[in-house]
């Protein structure tokens, strides 16, 4: 269950998307929290207040006084609706048609106001009668089930179908202490006080990215080739590693941080025949130089390897087999095959952490060759693939949180590159780069102890240069200026104890 400061603050957000006339996100917002706390009783009022008809409406104040019974403006409320719309199979109540008042029936207008108290005076009894000794009344079964429509959803299947998938819109992860939030609508004011519960304690204080080791692949001024650098975490006192001009590029370090994975075009014989192509390379992480070639396909790409949990066993992409697909390998050059064959374009894998499945882009889902891909998962055996998004453009660039409770992955969906979160079965999306001027947002990786997003960004030049988010998107930051053009970068793993 979400924590009651997570709560407070969407609740907030949901007030004060209906104070500003947003009658969707307060919707959206407030179902959100009266599902992730189905007692609370402010939630229900300002839901009412945005619903969309007199039976929803007729629900949510049900639901509160369920929670209050003593809720005036909520009874109030209700027996509006009745008169104005009655629940099914009953009526409005008929007006009174006046009787005329003839000679023969003139009375004294002492009697009309002596009477009058005598009413109200019984009136006032029943009230106080039946407040005092009446419990509410239950709503009826056709109500219930407007309530459970409106905040129960269905949990997502394993393998959702494409043509009917709908993302459930996520609104980040709220780890800072809001302000107690307790305001309901003017004509919704509940006759109770809250308590407050007490909050829990405060999470440690994330580590800065510097802390951590970094390498990267880059261009510098007057080099032909990338070259392989290691550099502090954010970017700072980095300095070339391995040989010169030898054209490293797409480095994954493995799970357990003592070797990497890159790619370099090298020329080699392959039975007689001279062959230049870019093959995988492995290498002891503290000795990049004496990388040994474990691939000879031959083709025209082979680029993104990354690794299984064992660090092991690794997935990459070529197009040996005629177009990009992924392929499989073994870190002692075993046991190589493709794993998909679909006509599409695939590319971009990434290995969970803690997992068989690798999620990774491909246009299978529409045209093949139309450039629009989604994110799909499926497991290292190739026989279960799922598609994760469906978004009017392109998704891309998949990279997982450390403990594998989380997917980042770069989208195009709103026009430039943006960086989004999203669970591993694809719901919960959840947008981290905004105002960002129209940037392009690329290749975005979780740092090390899975509290920060690093991607790149061309936001501040022309030159793409590292930047990190929070997980809620509050703040962006620039790292360090690296002079060289960053092609590709990885995080070394800290073990789980240490994060």
């Amino acid at each position: 269950m979400a924590s009651n400061r997570a709560v407070d603050e969407r609740l907030k957000a949901g007030i004060e998307a209906a104070r500003r006339g947003d009658r969707a996100n307060a919707q959206k917002i407030l179902r959100q929290v009266v599902t992730a706390n189905p007692d609370n009783e402010v939630a229900w009022m300002w839901l009412a207040s945005v619903a969309d008809s007199l039976q929803e409406r007729r629900a949510c104040l049900e639901r509160a006084l369920r929670i209050n019974p003593n809720n005036s403006r909520a009874q109030e409320a209700l027996r509006q609706l009745e008169t104005v719309a009655p629940r099914p199979g009953g009526r409005a109540p008929a007006a009174r048609q006046p009787r005329p008042v003839t000679a023969e029936r003139r009375f004294n207008p002492l009697y009309l106001v002596v009477g009058g108290l005598v009413v109200l005076a019984i009136i006032a009894a029943v009230l106080i009668s039946g407040a005092l000794n009446q419990p509410p009344e239950r709503p009826n079964e056709a109500t219930l089930a407007v309530f459970n429509q409106l905040v129960n959803t269905a949990t997502p299947t394993a393998s959702p179908d494409p043509d009917t998938f709908t993302a459930t819109p996520f609104y980040g992860v709220i780890v800072d202490n809001p302000s107690p939030v307790w305001t309901l609508p003017p004509t919704f004011t509940p006759t109770f006080t809250p308590t407050l519960t007490p909050q829990p304690p405060a999470t440690a204080t994330p580590l800065p990215v510097s802390v951590f080791n970094l390498l990267y692949t880059g261009v510098g001024s007057g080099s032909e080739q990338p070259a392989l650098f290691s550099a502090a975490g954010d970017g700072s006192n980095a300095q070339r590693v391995g040989p010169a001009n030898e054209g490293f590029s797409d480095v994954a370090y493995s799970p357990n941080g003592e070797r990497i994975a890159f790619v370099r075009t090298v020329t080699y014989s392959n039975d007689g025949v001279e062959v230049t192509a870019p093959e995988l390379f492995l290498a002891p992480a503290s000795d990049p130089g004496s990388a040994r070639q474990i691939t000879r396909l031959g083709g025209t790409k082979l680029e993104s390897p990354t690794w299984a949990p064992d660090s092991i066993q690794l997935v990459f992409v070529s197009d040996a087999g005629g177009d990009d697909n992924l392929w499989y390998i073994t870190e002692d050059g075993n046991n190589l095959r493709p794993m998909t064959t679909n006509p599409g374009t695939d590319r971009d894998p990434a290995w969970s952490p803690v997992s068989d499945v690798i999620v990774y882009a491909s246009d299978q889902g529409g045209r093949p060759g139309s450039g629009i891909t989604q994110i799909f998962s499926i497991t290292s055996d190739g026989a279960t693939i799922t598609q994760l998004t469906s978004s009017g453009n392109s998704s891309y660039s998949p990279a997982w949180s450390p403990d594998g409770s989380r997917v980042v992955f770069a989208s195009d969906r709103d026009g430039d590159g943006d960086i989004f979160l999203m669970d591993p079965d694809g719901q919960r999306p959840f947008r981290l780069t905004v105002d960002d001027g129209n940037a392009e947002d690329r290749d975005p990786v979780f740092s090390p102890d899975g509290r920060w997003v690093v991607f790149l960004s061309n936001r501040d030049g022309d030159t793409f240069q590292l930047y990190r988010v929070d997980l809620e998107g509050r703040s962006v930051e620039r790292l360090s200026d690296i002079r060289e053009t960053i092609q590709s970068f990885a995080f070394r793993p800290v073990p789980p104890g240490l994060r």
